[in-house]
């Protein structure tokens, strides 16, 4: 069966702002339907690291807060610390990186909590009927939410091809502890020459697997049993996660099976909004980001994540790539996500998020008129 994903272009065709056409579609797509008086709503966003400018303008995302409101709700920003060290590894950090990036109070009318804490531990373990998992660690704001908008920028990633809606759903719901777990079945290392033995990983070991013998972190891998807990309490970057993920796919797939936590509980009550403008070809986790791959496409609204994101990698893959971008250097334009990241099947999120019930790649696009 069909999925409906409506849509709105970023064309000024019709003399509508692009906030005003979201409001129109979010409202044509049912997300209001989600949302009951009284619940307690997390609009899930990416705030952007400190440098980066292609994240969802928070002007947009105040068209989201201000629906959650009409509707008698309580909403409040939210996204997970980061597993590598930046402007979002921990809560300080991250909530200034916020506002920093205009995601205040005063800028989108709601409260920025960072959803699993100041260290990236509170998290709330959600079983799950996935393939390669049966639990996820999804962070704690989100998963007590009573109900959740995600609202995601659409551009490629290194390691997954694109990231949308499932993309924000699984890594970004996730806590630091589930972002090791989804990235890699090989276990931490340490980089001695950045180890200034201050013992915070020796002490948070769950194993006893780390020693500090010569003065220096040393992890043994018969005793490691790669929950990234060291990952996560190395503050300079002395141990970090493998990032060969093993089997092809396989963080693609790990990535869609925590998207399954992140919906748990919540059935009928999540809705989509996908933002494909400045469609740059590497995450927003980066300090910079890169020229788009294509112009400017427009806005989605659905109920469907796997739906939503197959119609935006459809329409991205089917328009003109910009001169002079990082798909037009690496000689290809056709996939503008596979022409920059070669190694990639993109495509392997959006079938295994289908499989395990996510949702479904067959869709119709209903246009704003």
């Amino acid at each position: 069966m069909s999925s409906t994903v409506h849509f709105a272009s970023a064309r000024d065709d019709k003399g509508i702002s692009l906030a005003e056409k979201l409001s129109r579609i979010y409202d044509r797509a049912g997300l209001g339907g989600c949302i009951a008086r009284g619940d307690l709503v997390a609009i899930k966003v990416h705030v952007g690291e400190p440098g980066n400018l292609a994240f969802v303008p928070p002007q947009l995302v105040k068209v989201v807060v201000d629906k959650v409101i009409a509707a008698g709700a309580t909403p409040f920003l939210t996204d997970a610390n980061t597993l590598y060290t930046g402007g979002r590894s921990n809560g300080a950090v991250h909530a200034r990186s916020a506002v920093l990036n205009g995601f205040g109070y005063a800028v989108t009318g709601a409260p920025f909590i960072v959803a699993d804490g100041l260290t990236g531990h509170d998290s709330v373990t959600v079983p799950i009927e996935g393939v390669l998992l049966k639990e996820a660690l999804i962070a704690s704001a989100v998963a007590r939410a009573d109900a959740m908008i995600v609202v995601s920028h659409f551009k490629g990633h290194g390691l997954a091809g694109f990231g949308g809606a499932i993309k924000n759903l699984g890594m970004g719901c996730a806590c630091r502890k589930g972002k090791q777990i989804q990235h890699s079945d090989v276990k931490p290392r340490v980089r001695a020459d950045r180890c200034i033995s201050c013992r915070r990983c020796y002490r948070a070991c769950p194993a006893s697997a780390i020693s500090m013998a010569g003065g220096k972190a040393s992890i043994s891998p018969d005793s490691c049993i790669g929950c990234g807990e060291c990952v996560v309490w190395c503050r300079n970057g002395a141990i970090r996660p493998n990032w060969d993920e093993g089997a092809p796919g396989n963080l693609q797939r790990r990535m869609a099976e925590y998207a399954l936590g992140a919906v748990a509980g919540k059935g009928g009550k999540v809705g989509y909004v996908n933002v494909a403008i400045r469609i740059s070809p590497d995450c927003d986790c980066g300090p910079v980001n890169d020229v788009p791959v294509v112009g400017d496409i427009g806005i989605m609204t659905s109920l469907d994540p796997v739906a939503i994101d197959r119609a935006c990698s459809d329409m991205v893959v089917a328009a003109s790539g910009v001169p002079g971008s990082a798909c037009q250097h690496a000689g290809q334009s056709d996939d503008k996500f596979k022409a920059v990241h070669k190694h990639v099947d993109w495509s392997v999120q959006l079938a295994h998020a289908e499989a395990i019930g996510l949702g479904s790649q067959d869709y119709v696009v209903e246009k704003l008129s």
